[in-house]
């Protein structure tokens, strides 16, 4: 595959992140046009996914990458890791000539993608991937360079990371992961409507404030509380985003969602940073 991807998504190997990928696919559905194929294309990249949790790094922490290229007619998904490498994995495996032997899992990505090539990565690793046709290919924006990097993004094994371009596709994305991360961090039922009412609110007011064409975001799961950071917004753009979240006489919506919310220069642009907080259940007064 030759050109950017439309996604990146950059999380640890633990097995929790496995649903967050999900989540990612799931976001991008409804704007790609998979939705009667999304339970093969889960399934498929879970198990790519679940190879690297598995078998990558010998028990040890290692990133799990993914590429989401966005085509025309088609979806493919690279899912890559930098650990042992394709021979050791071939080994473990068993038979290598019948695709790294049946206990990896790829009968079945091989039975639900169209398309399945495994590629080693230098200076170690492996990559899987995966094309799926699209019945209905979706009328698509332009699609413009690289999507950002992760430069703007913190270092944090514990933080799932997303660059998507262009940021109008980033919008589902982003309200799929905080719902996902959410109930993975405990919260309430109150605090998951907030989480996705304080996703509709960003992703609302945004994307104008963006320095480039894509949008990068990512968002650390804590007991009982979301770290989220988003951008790369022009100078400014983060003070104005919170202020274009005000509704009539109840100030800025993201104020009242989140307990902290700060500016953080990057190099490529500032990133609106805020951490939200599980609260008690809201009580209904008595009537």
């Amino acid at each position: 595959m030759t050109g950017p991807p439309t996604v990146r998504v950059a999380v640890s190997n633990h097995p929790d992140n496995v649903a967050l990928v999900r989540a990612v696919l799931a976001g991008l559905a409804p704007v790609v046009g998979f939705d009667d194929a999304l339970d093969d294309v889960k399934a498929a990249v879970s198990e790519a996914c679940n190879n690297v949790v598995t078998h990558a790094y010998d028990g040890d922490e290692g990133p799990l990458e993914v590429d989401i290229h966005l085509l025309r007619e088609e979806l493919e998904v690279v899912v890559r890791d930098r650990g042992v490498g394709l021979s050791a994995r071939a080994t473990e495996g068993g038979d290598s000539s019948q695709g790294l032997g049946s206990g990896l899992g790829f009968s079945v990505m091989e039975a639900l993608a169209d398309q399945l090539e495994l590629r080693p990565v230098e200076p170690g690793g492996t990559e899987v991937a995966m094309s799926f046709r699209l019945r209905a290919p979706p009328a698509l924006p332009e699609m413009p360079g690289d999507p950002p990097g992760f430069e703007s993004l913190r270092e944090d094994a514990g933080t799932i990371q997303v660059a998507v371009s262009p940021a109008s596709l980033g919008a589902g994305v982003f309200a799929r992961l905080m719902s996902a991360a959410a109930a993975r961090a405990g919260f309430s039922i109150d605090r998951l409507s907030d989480a996705q009412l304080l996703a509709d609110s960003l992703t609302g007011h945004v994307e104008p404030l963006l320095s480039g064409s894509g949008v990068c975001f990512g968002i650390g799961v804590g007991e009982r509380s979301l770290e989220i950071e988003l951008g790369p917004l022009r100078q400014g753009g983060a003070r104005i985003a919170v202020a274009d979240s005000a509704i009539a006489d109840l100030g800025p919506l993201i104020e009242t969602l989140a307990e902290e919310i700060d500016a953080s220069p990057r190099s490529e642009g500032e990133m609106l940073a805020m951490v939200m907080r599980d609260r008690p259940p809201r009580r209904t007064p008595a009537g």
